[in-house]
């Protein structure tokens, strides 16, 4: 198993209609033998959309990894500082305003104290990004973390542009390889994909 031994966050972001792409590759994180906590930001924990209902979005991330999922800082700052703290974190889906919030240093929810931790660790951040104004207004956050330290991206593209041009939305199935070139710190390439 490629993740065999190893311990990793999975941070879910507001991103709600590409949940349907990214919970595969939790389950698939899984499968790769890594033991697999997941993260959700407040919006994720509390938020009901037509695209489901947070109680039942949580009860799949619960029943998936065999763990309650963390929803609150205090629980993400706690986690990381035990005595097996995190291998890696994967942030999927990260949405425009948690790119916005993690390249200015913000830490308002539990997705973005638990990146933090692993920043202090030197450990790597992976973000799986869907954004309807990734070539928009958060172009420049999205230019920022490809120069930060430790931050690898799951490679992504316009998803639909021609009736969405600032769309931008990772290969999720890409997660596990971009994982793996994580912790060698090296990103996958190449970053940005055609779909």
């Amino acid at each position: 198993m490629l993740l065999d031994g190893l311990r990793i966050g999975f941070g879910f972001t507001g991103a709600y209609c590409v949940f349907d792409q990214v919970f595969p590759e939790l389950q698939r994180v899984v499968n790769e033998g890594a033991d697999v906590i997941s993260i959700v930001s407040y919006q994720v924990a509390t938020t009901d959309s037509r695209y489901g209902d947070a109680k039942d979005f949580l009860m799949k991330m619960e029943a998936i990894t065999g763990l309650e999922p963390i929803q609150t800082i205090p629980h993400a700052e706690i986690l990381n500082k035990q005595t097996e703290p995190l291998d890696a974190l994967v942030i999927a889906p990260c949405t425009g305003n948690s790119l916005s919030k993690l390249a200015d240093g913000a830490t308002d929810t539990p997705v973005l104290m638990m990146a933090k931790e692993l920043f202090r660790n030197n450990k790597p951040v992976i973000l799986g990004i869907a954004t309807n104004d990734g070539l928009g207004i958060s172009a420049k956050s999205i230019a920022a973390l490809l120069c930060t330290k430790n931050v690898y991206f799951v490679p992504f593209g316009q998803d639909n542009p021609i009736q969405k041009p600032s769309s931008l939305v990772a290969k999720f199935d890409e997660t596990v390889p971009t994982i793996i070139a994580s912790l060698r710190k090296e990103q996958l390439q190449p970053v940005l994909i055609s779909f």
